[in-house]
């Protein structure tokens, strides 16, 4: 028989399990301090018996999903994910559980074995204490007290919701609160219409057709163009005049956090909040035709930040595939092309290296060694073959028509030795990630000040500063008339890019596998 000081700890042990996952990120003194915290502050939901099964239920899916988030990115479920959940459609998660390291899905077996006895302690066991146990008491009072502290420093302060959110996220499991609401802050800013431009755009910076290319998992680590020797991975592309590749940094490692950088040049809460237009928006205020034809898989029904911000400055804008072979967008960027329209700007979002590789990669392409080597190679022989058919629309043109093609990728993925195959991840080759231009001579002559340092035709790109992926955003932005957007007071920049508040260059000198 267990004496009642047995039994409470036994209480306290349990209730403290389900808590556990707050260390997930990293087993801090302050991570301790704020998982006894929170087990503290929600321990007056033991009193409540009915809701049990309820919050335990919901504790343990939550463990769940942070233990395979954290195997991923090393970190808690943030907006990113509930974005990202969204969006998702079945084939795609499909394709993602075979990536779940398997440290994650043994990580989760025992999870739930764990669950299990605390779910059984506390219903077989608490009520045995519950009048008895003098700790358990104090443990109800502080609750009590805290709670009471809190609503007091809320009232004088007078904090809104967000802000309390805000400052009480470190409780865990508040922290999902926390993400749902930036995520609804994100989807509401959305749906406000863009702030554009008074003034007109700097018609002699105008560039007559660009094509934007929205890569996807392409890292720059298996990029020949810049210094991979294990495969020529761009060899379509080694021998065209006119094209310059460089390394930039991306600003997160999926999609819902990396892609709105590559679309306004900013996040996409700060998108929101500040009714930034993307570089689409600016397009077609400036008096281009806009185009923009989608490989993505995302619910056509589910609305998000990607398909509403391409789609609602778009004149033409068609989903082409659901996650097939990119080169089903070659023929609706053909027939673009030969729109009459003067002044033109055509999207092409891609599928890009997402896995699984084998359904990115046509058989003809998987000649090289390396799977991943593979589909770069394939990409490079599309994008070959995109500056190919821009610069043969260019010249049908009797007038110096200016052309201009740029490429990056929103994130890069991790790969051995840094994981057991492809995937998703919180490495140095997810953040590095390969930027491509192509501009034709007529480009080069009319508007060299358009081009960065790497890409002049005298330029080696020795003076170039550091870039965040951002700057795909910038020189469209440029190439559209509205530099002088950029130069606003407060406008965030490409250069010298850092990632959550650590410099590139300290970025390199960190584990490459894990930028611990």
């Amino acid at each position: 028989m267990h004496t009642v000081r047995t039994q409470t700890w036994l209480v306290l042990g349990a209730w403290l399990l389900f808590f556990t996952p707050n260390l997930l990120p990293g087993g801090s003194a302050s991570a301790v301090g704020h998982l006894l915290l929170s087990a503290l502050c929600f321990a007056p939901l033991l009193l409540v018996r009915p809701l049990l099964p309820v919050v335990l239920g919901l504790l343990t899916l939550l463990g769940c999903a942070n233990i395979v988030h954290a195997s991923f990115f090393g970190a808690l479920v943030d907006e990113f994910f509930l974005a990202t959940l969204l969006r998702t459609t079945p084939a795609e998660t499909a394709e993602f559980l075979p990536t779940v390291p398997s440290r994650a899905w043994v990580g989760v077996g025992l999870w739930l074995l764990a669950c299990a006895w605390a779910t059984r302690t506390l219903w077989r066991t608490l009520p045995q204490v519950r009048g008895k146990s003098l700790l358990l008491r104090r443990v109800w009072q502080g609750a009590g007290l805290f709670w009471v502290l809190v609503l007091v420093y809320t009232l004088v302060q007078q904090l809104n919701a967000n802000t309390f959110m805000r400052k009480a996220k470190s409780l865990y499991p508040l922290h999902v609160a926390r993400a749902a609401m930036r995520q609804q802050e994100i989807t509401t800013g959305l749906f406000q219409p863009p702030v554009l431009p008074s003034t007109p755009p700097d018609a002699s910076t105008q560039v007559n057709t660009i094509v934007v290319v929205l890569g996807e998992s392409a890292s720059a680590q298996r990029w020949s163009l810049l210094g991979y020797r294990g495969a020529n991975t761009n060899a379509p592309l080694a021998d065209i005049p006119g094209i310059a590749a460089t390394t930039v940094l991306a600003q997160g490692w999926n999609t819902a956090a990396a892609l709105p950088y590559m679309l306004t040049g900013m996040s996409a809460l700060e998108s929101s909040n500040r009714r930034a237009p993307t570089f689409l928006d600016l397009a077609q205020h400036a008096g281009y035709k806009t185009f923009t034809f989608s490989n993505s898989r995302f619910f056509s029904a589910q609305e998000d930040f990607f398909s509403y911000a391409l789609r609602r400055a778009s004149v033409v804008y068609q989903k082409v595939g659901n996650g097939d072979l990119d080169e089903v967008l070659t023929d609706s960027l053909r027939t673009a092309l030969a729109d009459p329209a003067p002044r033109k700007l055509i999207v092409l979002h891609t599928y890009g290296s997402h896995p699984l590789l084998q359904e990115r990669t046509p058989r003809s392409y998987r000649a090289l060694e390396d799977a991943y080597d593979n589909n770069i190679h394939y990409s490079s022989h599309l994008l070959a073959q995109w500056v190919a058919l821009l610069r043969d629309a260019a010249q049908d043109h009797k007038e110096q028509h200016s052309a201009l093609l740029l490429y990056t990728s929103d994130h890069g993925i991790l790969f051995p030795p840094c994981a057991e195959d492809y995937r998703h991840g919180a490495g140095l080759t997810s953040f590095e990630v390969p930027m491509l231009i192509w501009a034709n001579p007529a480009l080069r002559a009319q508007h060299p000040s358009l081009l960065p340092a790497f890409a002049q035709p005298e330029g080696d790109g020795a003076n170039l500063s550091e870039h965040s992926n951002a700057l795909l955003a910038e020189l469209a932005i440029r190439a559209v008339g509205y530099g002088d957007w950029l130069l606003q007071p407060g406008w965030p920049s490409s250069a010298n890019p850092s990632l959550n508040g650590r410099p590139w260059a300290q970025l390199r000198q960190l584990n490459a596998c894990t930028l611990q």
